[in-house]
């Protein structure tokens, strides 16, 4: 992370900014070569491989009132398409958040597959089940309002509303805790969260119900994580007509400062579809290697199985070259 401090009168001038201030200039730059193989047919010369590139720049400044109130805004473009803002007041009683980045259902959870330490890709698309356990819908979307409590004896809390904005009425409210402690040797934290999304027209029959809960258990250079989530659709009439429930659990080895090595095993399934049954399995096999200092490599091999409307099975490798900055 690269700080530059503001201090030139052009830049003053145009933004406003405090002399004193200084602005965090972060990101990183990610190539990936990505192979797999299943069931399906390939035609027309589609074919199995593909490179993949991912750009982040992140840009972010705080400042400090005399009476101890704190402010900070924070601005993330990746691949110059896709944008996240925030602008967080830090009080006594907690922060307050305003923007789409800072939302409890993307701050709360705690997987090491989704959280950047691994990358895992299967080049498919699976109807019906979901590859992450992450009981989010606000993360990324219409901008929102989040509360964050203070620390409380290890227990936290986050509690998001967003507006979805006057062409639409999936307003959506994310509500999580979490408690975090130790034992012995032994770090702990359970988390829990309810995330619910209204009907985006009032007739559409898409309102959703989640939930979703988990406990990561740390020893030494083991960890253990497992989490659950259950994703409800519900018509009008308030009957549900879909139920997809996802179990994720990893375990991960440090095997040195330097690198880190991890199996995730998903299943997921909509017991509610009965016409195609759709299920999934899928395991991960991964590695995180840090060559020095910002330069890592990221490898995985995934297995997955898939029963559905068609039925897909295979394997996928991945291997993504990262430097940040």
């Amino acid at each position: 992370m690269r700080k530059v401090l503001l201090t030139t009168t052009a830049l003053v001038a145009l933004g406003g900014v405090s002399a004193a201030s200084a602005l965090d200039i972060s990101g990183f730059q990610r190539i990936e070569y990505s192979s797999w193989d299943d069931t399906a047919a390939e035609t027309a010369g589609a074919n199995d491989t593909t490179f993949g590139d991912y750009n982040r720049l992140a840009f972010s400044h705080s400042v400090t009132g005399d009476s101890g109130l704190s402010a900070s805004g924070f601005y993330r473009v990746d691949n110059l398409v896709e944008t996240y803002q925030d602008i967080t007041v830090t009080t006594d009683v907690g922060s307050f958040s305003l923007g789409n980045y800072t939302t409890a259902g993307g701050f709360m959870y705690n997987s090491h597959l989704y959280n950047g330490t691994f990358r895992s890709g299967t080049g498919q698309t699976f109807a019906g089940v979901s590859t992450s356990a992450a009981a989010t819908i606000a993360d990324a979307a219409s901008n929102s309002v989040t509360y964050t409590m203070p620390s409380i004896g290890g227990l936290s809390g986050m509690f998001t509303f967003m507006d979805a904005g006057s062409t639409t009425s999936d307003d959506v409210t994310e509500a999580f805790l979490a408690y975090a402690g130790t034992a012995g040797d032994m770090s702990f934290r359970v988390h829990g969260g309810i995330v619910n999304g209204d009907d985006s027209t009032g007739v559409a029959g898409d309102e959703q119900e989640n939930s979703e809960y988990g406990i990561n258990v740390d020893s030494g250079a083991i960890g253990v994580r497992m989490t659950r989530e259950e994703a409800t659709t519900k018509s009008t009439a308030g009957v549900s007509t879909a139920k997809i429930e996802t179990n994720e659990y990893a375990l991960t080895y440090k095997a040195s400062d330097d690198l880190t090595l991890g199996v995730m095993i998903l299943d997921s399934k909509d017991k509610l579809d009965t016409t195609n049954n759709p299920k999934l399995d899928l395991t991960v096999i991964a590695a995180n290697y840090f060559i020095m200092p910002g330069l890592r490599i990221q490898a995985s091999t995934v297995d997955f199985d898939y029963e559905g409307a068609t039925n897909n099975n295979g394997s996928s490798m991945n291997v993504a070259l990262r430097i940040d900055f």
